[in-house]
C-alpha cells in the first residue's frame, strides 16, 4: 500500500472513532519506514495563526511578573510567539507605560555550544541587561561582580534585587529549553535548575520573568529532573500554555467565509484541528484550486501529506518511545494502553489525539 492510500485509508477507517489520528497515521508510516528529514513550506498564513487565546495569556502573565511553559509540538509554531512577545516594535501595544522598565532577552538553547557551562548561559542570558545599563552604575557593577564570580547564585540575586529596587523587569525568553537535558553540563546539575527557580519565584511580582518554550510537557520535565531534587519539582511555580487543536467554531471563524463546508471539514479532518498543520493544509488547498483542479481535496490531500511527512518523523525522534508505541497502537487497533490518562490528556490538548 503507497503512502497516499494509507493515509486515505486510515482517514477513512478511523473518523468514527479518533477524527483527528490522520497525523498519528502519517506517524505510523513514518516509524515503519525510519525516514528523517526537515520541512520547507511557504504558507498565506501568518505565523501566529490561531493564536490569539495562548498570547493574551502570556502577556499577562509577564505583565503580572508571573514565569510559563510553552509546550507545543511544532517548534516554528512557539518560536514565532516567543518572538512576537520579546519583539521592540510590539512592547508598547503590548505592555503600554511598562515597556520602558522591561529588558527583554531571548536565548535559544540549541545555539550553545556542547561544553557550554552555566556561566556562559548567564553571560549570554545577560547580555541585552549589560547593553542597557552602561550609563547605571550600579546595576553594571552588580553584573561585572556576576561576571568575576562566574554567575553563582549569590552575585546573581543580588543583582535581582537590584533590579526590583529600581523598578526593572528582565524577561528572560528561552528557546528550545529541553536542549539543556541532553548537555552535559546541564543535564545533572540540579544546582543550575535550582539557581533559575529561586531567581524567578522567591520575589512577588519578580523583577525575572522567564517564558520556557520547549516540546515537553511541564510534568514531563519535571520526571526528568526527579533525581536532581530532594525537594519540590523545580518549576512548579510556573504556569504551562499548551499549543493545542482548536475547536470547530474557533476555525470556522479564522476560516471565514474563504471556504465551503465540504473544504471546511476536509481541513479540520486532515490536520487535526491544530493551527500549524492548518496554515500547511490551507495554503496546499489554495495552491490546488488556483491550478484549477479538477479534485482540488484530493490534490491537496497529497501535497500536504508529503509536506508534513518529513516534519512529523523528526517529532518520532523527540518523542518518548512509549508515546510513538501508543500511538501506533491507536492506529492499528484503535486504543492505547502505555500511556496515563495524564499523557493521554496532554496528547489531546496537542491536536494529536480527538474523542
Amino acid at each position: 500500500m503507497d503512502y497516499i492510500k494509507l493515509l486515505q485509508y486510515l482517514m477513512l477507517g478511523f473518523l468514527g472513532i479518533f477524527t483527528g489520528l490522520l497525523i498519528a497515521a502519517v506517524i505510523y508510516y513514518l516509524a515503519q519506514k525510519n525516514q528523517r528529514g526537515t520541512l520547507t513550506v511557504s504558507t498565506i498564513l501568518p505565523p501566529l495563526f490561531g493564536r490569539k487565546t495562548e498570547i493574551d495569556r502570556l502577556k499577562g502573565l509577564i505583565l503580572t511578573g508571573q514565569s510559563s511553559t510553552v509546550t507545543g509540538v511544532f517548534e516554528p509554531e512557539r518560536t514565532a510567539i516567543l518572538g512576537y512577545l520579546s519583539d521592540p516594535s510590539h512592547s508598547q501595544t503590548l505592555y503600554g507605560e511598562y515597556a520602558a522598565k522591561w529588558v527583554f532577552s531571548s536565548m535559544d538553547i540549541a545555539t550553545l555550544g556542547e561544553n557550554s557551562s552555566p556561566a556562559d548561559f548567564w553571560q549570554l542570558a545577560l547580555r541585552p541587561l549589560k547593553d542597557k545599563f552602561q550609563q547605571n552604575p550600579i546595576l553594571l557593577n552588580l553584573y561585572e561582580s556576576c561576571s568575576q564570580n562566574q554567575f553563582d547564585e549569590y552575585c546573581l540575586d543580588k543583582l535581582i534585587v537590584q533590579l526590583k529596587q529600581e523598578g526593572w523587569r528582565l524577561v528572560l525568553m528561552l528557546d528550545r529549553f529541553d536542549e539543556l537535558l541532553r548537555s552535559p553540563n546541564f543535564k545533572e546539575n540540579g544546582k543550575f535548575f535550582a539557581t533559575l527557580r529561586k531567581l524567578a519565584s522567591s520575589r512577588s511580582p519578580s523583577s525575572l520573568c522567564l517564558i520556557i518554550s520547549w516540546g515537553i510537557s511541564l510534568q514531563e520535565f519535571h520526571e526528568k529532573t526527579r533525581n536532581l531534587s530532594k525537594g519540590s519539582p523545580y518549576f512548579n511555580f510556573m504556569g504551562e500554555v499548551v499549543l493545542g487543536a482548536l475547536s470547530d467554531a474557533e476555525i470556522d471563524n479564522l476560516l471565514n467565509k474563504d471556504f465551503f463546508e465540504p473544504e471546511r471539514q476536509f481541513l479540520k479532518e486532515v490536520t487535526g484541528r491544530h493551527p500549524y498543520l492548518l496554515q500547511l493544509a490551507v495554503s496546499a488547498l489554495q495552491a490546488a484550486k488556483g491550478r484549477n483542479e479538477k479534485e482540488p481535496l484530493e490534490s491537496a490531500l497529497k501535497d500536504f501529506s508529503a509536506g508534513v511527512a518529513n516534519m512529523l518523523a523528526n517529532l518520532i525522534h523527540a518523542w518518548a518511545p512509549k508515546v510513538c508505541k501508543t500511538l501506533v497502537s491507536l492506529v492499528k487497533e484503535g486504543k492505547a494502553s502505555e500511556l496515563s490518562n495524564e499523557e493521554m490528556s496532554l496528547l489531546e490538548k496537542q491536536g494529536f489525539v480527538m474523542r
